[in-house]
């Protein structure tokens, strides 16, 4: 059996750079831009999961959710919320950590976690 490693995940938008911007914004770092069409953020390696629909915070059962590792949970929140995202209630998990439910300004689900410290 060949081996398959998850090499990206990306988002659709209208307005790539618009959006590209929201993130840019959180703090990620554009690797490669082609405007209007690509841009890519460095990012550190990431985890693949799948989630029951009571652990998820999409709205539908086939959406997929980017989970960004915050160091301030709060403050990832107002500086979102400052940027045009509508931010939901914090879910305290807690000797795990907290969560957010997250709508960027294009539309999409995301999801900020603060590990518990």
């Amino acid at each position: 059996m060949s081996s398959v490693k998850l090499k990206q995940v990306y988002l659709t938008a209208n307005d790539p750079g618009r959006l590209a911007e929201f993130y840019e914004g959180l703090g990620l770092k554009v690797r490669f831009a082609d405007p209007g069409k690509w841009i890519q953020f460095v990012s550190d390696a990431a985890a693949f999961c799948v989630a029951g629909p009571t652990e998820s915070v999409s709205d539908q059962l086939q959406d997929a959710v980017l989970v960004f590792d915050v160091d301030d949970l709060d403050a990832a929140m107002e500086r979102a919320t400052a940027m045009g995202a509508q931010v939901g209630a914090v879910r305290d998990m807690e000797s795990h950590g907290r969560a957010v439910k997250v709508r960027d300004p294009g539309g999409n689900v995301i999801q900020f976690y603060q590990a518990a410290g």
